[in-house]
């Protein structure tokens, strides 16, 4: 149900800041934290506490929302586990009052999953002396996204506009809707940015760019490939990493969160170009660094020992379209194509091959290892089907 199907292994990074207001991560119990309020406004419920980093409706067991950057416990309202009762649910949990009157600038953050499907809403408001005043909103038409209605991760606001100057400011996280799924935050933080420019861009990556043979560590249950290492500005403090088949290194997904030396699982292909970068983050803003490149090893499974035969030995036309040749003076015994998830998709014997060529037209689009075996020799050649 995530917007990204690999999973990241990360430490939880926070934006530097400067002056703190506020600094929540509910770590202390099971219970409405000291001085925060936990209200009912229509006979719906209140917020409840967990410690599970289990996300409704995303399969017994998962830790969604430890993956997401929440910590320990954390406050969840569950709507479905309420009822489709049509008992309306507003229920709000507020801050302390915090004091803002000396700044200038004021930031919020937290982490958050929200699923906000069948009319549920999730509002972050502030109280800017008067009046409570929306600084954004969750819900079908408004910041989520895809079939679930979901938005989730780390969220950083500027409300310098609405508190600085304010001596008598709160926040509050308010959920209005009816079996409508969930909301669910953590590491509440408002402060005072003291940075005065955005970081500059990461730099010398690891893999390095345009890096070959990167090696797939498959000992675990899904592929691995690590470090994944950067350099960073002296004033950035969180980073997202996206990465890609595309040169733009977008169309697979973006972690957020992520940390210097750890590794992406995911489920990687062989002999395949990757794209990423960095996205630098510090309170002030963000720079993107520039987009780098790497290419998976071969399958370990499919290698051969390389060698050059006498025989002047090649494939072509290379792309190929409809038939693949092979250009050799030896007998050949068989010949095996294999796409790039290692699964046999042609298995030919000599005595049916014509003319030394190879019908590939049924293949989808591209890269492919060639297998020829011959009396006393066998390689492997790589070719594009197009």
């Amino acid at each position: 149900m995530k917007k990204i199907t690999f999973l990241f292994l990360f430490l939880t990074a926070s934006i530097a800041f400067g002056q703190v207001l506020i600094d929540e991560d509910f770590n202390a119990g099971l219970s409405t934290p000291a001085g925060w309020s936990n209200t009912d406004l229509a006979n719906g419920g209140v917020w409840s506490f967990n410690n599970t980093g289990e996300a409704p409706g995303f399969g017994v067991g998962n830790v969604v929302l430890y993956d997401e950057g929440f910590s320990g416990s954390y406050p969840i309202f569950d709507s479905d586990i309420l009822g489709n009762d049509g008992e309306a649910e507003d229920t709000y949990l507020e801050s302390p009052t915090f004091d803002a009157s000396a700044l200038t600038d004021v930031q919020l953050t937290f982490n958050h999953v929200i699923r906000a499907e069948f009319g549920g809403n999730g509002f972050v408001e502030v109280f800017d002396g008067t009046a409570w005043v929306q600084v954004v909103l969750f819900n079908s038409t408004n910041n989520t996204s895809g079939a679930n209605e979901l938005d989730f991760g780390f969220k950083s606001y500027d409300v310098s506009a609405l508190l600085a100057g304010v001596s008598n400011a709160k926040v509050r996280f308010r959920w209005v809707g009816d079996y409508s799924y969930f909301w669910a935050f953590d590491n509440v933080k408002v402060f005072a940015c003291t940075e005065t420019a955005a970081p500059i861009a990461a730099t010398t990556p690891t893999p390095t760019n345009g890096a070959t043979n990167i090696p797939v560590d498959i000992t675990g249950t899904t592929p691995l490939i690590t470090p994944f290492n950067w350099t960073a500005g002296p004033s950035a403090t969180v980073f997202n990493l996206s990465l890609g088949t595309d040169p733009a290194g977008t169309n697979i997904g973006t972690i957020p969160g992520a940390t210097n030396g750890n590794g992406i699982t995911f489920n990687w292909a062989y002999n395949t170009t990757y794209y990423w970068s960095i996205e630098s983050f510090n309170c002030f803003g963000s720079t993107a660094s520039a987009v780098w490149s790497f290419t998976t090893e071969t399958d370990p499974a499919l290698s051969t020992d390389e060698f050059t035969l006498d025989n002047n030995f090649s494939v072509y036309p290379n792309p190929a379209s409809d038939v693949i040749t092979i250009k050799t003076n030896l007998a050949i015994k068989s010949v095996e194509v294999y796409n790039q998830l290692g699964q046999l998709v042609i298995n030919r014997k000599g005595t049916d091959i014509t003319e030394n060529s190879i019908n590939v037209a049924s293949l989808n689009n591209g890269i492919y290892l060639i297998t020829i075996n011959t009396q006393d020799k066998k390689q492997t050649l790589k070719f594009v089907k197009e």
